[in-house]
């Protein structure tokens, strides 16, 4: 009788067991499945894909950004060109587009000499960094980088924030369009007479 019982125990906890790890396997397999995405929200007008909605996009999407952004703060163009497709269209914060890649590449080349001339400072820093993805199953990914910038000349202070948003396929940004708002900083009052 004994035996009985040390073998019921044993066959009930084998089934809770199995029970557990069974679902956690298919709760598994569902998250690897790349065919169907675990989460995906909101909405596009965009023409042909209306019906989709957004995805959590990938790190490699990501570590482009994160990679442009450390060669431009080196000057280091080369590199900056590398993550930039031949035939990206890349739009300023003052809507200007650049006819190549390279007509960009020489802009910022021209801005930071006249910066360094000026004996000012341009600084940025990352406040949001993230990707998503209308349809994970084909390529081409949305990458959102919102900075913080400090452009510093005579010992004054402007900060700003701007949003670059990157499109990016097999590693280089085929679409650039970029935002930019002022910070407002408030004024000291000061006493009327």
């Amino acid at each position: 009788m004994k035996n009985f019982k040390l073998i019921i125990a044993v066959l009930i906890l084998a089934t809770i067991s199995y029970s557990c790890n069974n679902s956690a396997v298919q709760r598994m397999s569902e998250k690897i499945n790349p065919e169907e995405p675990e989460r995906a929200v909101g909405m596009s007008d965009w023409a042909g894909v209306e019906d989709m909605k957004w995805h959590i996009g990938t790190q490699d999407a990501v570590d482009v950004a994160k990679n442009m952004d450390s060669a431009w703060k080196a000057k280091d163009y080369e590199t900056m060109r590398t993550f930039i497709s031949d035939t990206a269209t890349i739009t300023a914060t003052n809507g200007f587009t650049f006819d190549s890649p390279d007509e960009f590449i020489e802009s910022r080349k021209r801005r930071d000499s006249v910066i360094t001339s000026n004996g000012a400072t341009f600084d940025w820093k990352f406040t949001n960094l993230f990707s998503v993805d209308l349809d994970p199953t084909t390529g081409g990914e949305h990458v959102h980088v919102d900075y913080y910038g400090m452009y510093t000349k005579d010992g004054k202070e402007d900060n700003f924030r701007v949003m670059n948003r990157y499109y990016v396929i097999d590693g280089k940004i085929v679409v650039w369009n970029s935002y930019s708002q002022e910070i407002i900083e408030p004024k000291e009052e000061t006493e009327e007479e």
